[in-house]
């Protein structure tokens, strides 16, 4: 076995003995996907575009004007989530040990639910801002992602409580794949306890 398996099995047990450590149980997180009339309204809206191009294309070329190509946007929005703008998160900025470490991600903790997230992490490799709105979360979160440059887009994922209700977002990145091998390098695990959930965060193996 390679020195690099050694490496990665070591440590998966780490965070497996740390969870264990902590009493908790397992949390399961869920990509947010768009609704079947999300995408509806966006395919809808990207076949009006082309109609209004195709439209001021004809009117150009009856006028003997140059006809300027400009590229349609087809790609459809991201999914996010759909909550009140009067629900408030605290937003937990994993920021790592240095501009190198691409553990990088946001956790959105719902605030007055009684149930607090706490990142398994020094306390230097994390900062919070608190009392935020969605919307609020969505700009902060591009602007950190923004800072780095191997970082494509980004995705989130809903966490859910022992009864199935969403207690908290989580917001991952996705890179270029040479970077690491990965587009989606990020594992990252939920463990509550007594109203606390433990987050832990860490790298893929290599493929």
């Amino acid at each position: 076995m390679s020195l690099k398996k050694l490496k990665t099995i070591a440590l998966a047990c780490l965070v497996a003995m740390l969870m264990a450590s902590c009493g908790g149980v397992t949390l399961q997180s869920d990509t947010i996907k768009l609704t079947k009339k999300q995408i509806e309204e966006a395919r809808k809206k990207i076949e009006e575009a082309r109609e209004k191009a195709e439209e001021a294309r004809k009117k150009a070329e009856e006028a003997g004007e140059k006809v300027e190509e400009k590229p349609i946007d087809e790609s459809l929005p991201r999914a996010t989530p759909q909550v009140s703008e009067d629900i408030l998160f605290t937003l937990i900025y994993y920021v790592g040990i240095s501009r190198k470490d691409k553990r990088r991600a946001v956790i959105l903790d719902l605030d007055d639910d009684g149930i607090e997230f706490i990142p398994i992490v020094r306390d230097f490799e994390y900062e919070i801002l608190q009392n935020v709105s969605m919307e609020e979360a969505i700009y902060e979160t591009e602007i950190f992602f923004g800072h780095e440059g191997l970082i494509t887009n980004y995705y989130f994922k809903k966490v859910l409580g022992l009864d199935g209700s969403v207690i908290g977002y989580e917001i991952r990145p996705t890179y270029i794949r040479q970077f690491y091998g990965h587009s989606d390098p990020l594992d990252i695990k939920y463990s509550f306890n007594r109203r606390k959930v433990s987050v832990f965060i860490r790298l893929k193996s290599r493929p």
